[in-house]
């Protein structure tokens, strides 16, 4: 018999799951919540299938992932993070979701790194950037952008955050050089 995860509910963007066999917990994904569940994001549960690693189970019945994204479509921004938490995974990165809809994480070693995933031509202001950069630091996590493009090519930035008077001293070094 294969190995099965349960949804027992939804908590605003992620499933609260039973991990009847131990996968989640196997595989370091989602936030252990007591009894055996956990909470896990569509592109968690879309790594799970993707792979083969369990069947998924809501209400009773197994389900694909045609049947899963058509009755949760609020969830479908989660193909491009389950695009980014695949290609972490096949680099060797333990990724697991993060704390909002948009976010990944993973620790290796000291280092621990918050990822945004965002898609191509998707307006998002610089002040959100910004905000989301400062939060990652000040939780102590490395902040990198994912950009998924329109054919599923994931290139990864490294971000951070400068003051206006630190580049000036940057140029008038670079100019007395």
């Amino acid at each position: 018999m294969r190995r099965a995860v349960r949804i027992v509910g939804v908590d605003n963007w992620r499933f609260v799951v039973e991990d009847v066999d131990g996968v989640v917990e196997e595989l370091g994904l989602g936030w252990p919540i007591g009894s055996g569940r956990y909470f896990v994001d569509m592109a968690e549960v879309t790594y799970i299938v993707y792979k083969g690693l369990a069947d998924i189970y809501l209400k009773e019945s197994r389900c694909d992932l045609t049947t899963l994204y058509s009755s949760y479509p609020q969830m479908s921004y989660a193909w491009s993070k389950f695009t980014v938490l695949l290609d972490l995974r096949e680099r060797g990165r333990r990724a697991k979701s993060g704390f909002s809809p948009r976010e990944l994480l993973y620790v290796k070693g000291g280092l621990k790194v918050l990822i945004l995933v965002l898609e191509e031509n998707t307006l998002v202001s610089a002040s959100e950037i910004a905000d989301w950069v400062r939060s990652a630091i000040m939780r102590e996590y490395t902040p990198v952008i994912a950009v998924v493009d329109a054919h599923g090519d994931v290139t990864y930035y490294s971000a951070g955050l400068a003051r206006a008077e630190d580049l000036s001293r940057v140029y008038q070094v670079e100019d007395s050089a």
